[in-house]
């Protein structure tokens, strides 16, 4: 049985997880998981005012922190609390009903800096390497 992290929106308690179904979708929003993971944590390339990307002295581009995206949050937020629930329903042999993805949303009254430290920590979970 997968041990599932969990997060209560509301007054339900949701089990949550980032797999790679949740990261095909991902991928399918945002070209690339690596998108998604900057604009989660808020980074942006440097540019100089013609556009053009800035880079160090050596040759990596320059980046810069802003706040986390919202849209970031609110595309996987549903997706990973109703993988979440698919995973425990066959695990417990039950029926899985998915959460309306503006349910979870309206309801969600975790502060979203917050919101987007939990994602990345699950997240990163699917690039771990067990040693």
């Amino acid at each position: 049985m997968e041990r599932l992290k969990r997060i209560i929106i509301g007054e339900t308690d949701y089990p949550y997880k980032i797999d790679l179904n949740v990261l095909e979708r991902i991928q399918e929003e945002y070209g690339s998981v690596h998108e998604f993971e900057r604009d989660l944590l808020g980074m942006e390339y440097s540019k100089d005012e013609a556009g053009n990307q800035l880079y160090d002295e050596d040759g990596e581009p320059l980046m810069y922190k802003k706040e986390p995206s919202i849209k970031a949050i609110r595309t996987v937020l549903p997706l990973m609390i109703n993988e979440g629930m698919e995973i425990e329903a066959e695990e417990k042999g039950g029926i899985f009903t998915p959460a309306a993805d503006q349910v979870i949303l309206r309801e969600c009254g975790v502060p979203f800096n917050l919101l987007a430290e939990i994602i990345h920590e699950e997240f990163r979970r699917c690039f771990a390497t067990k040693k």
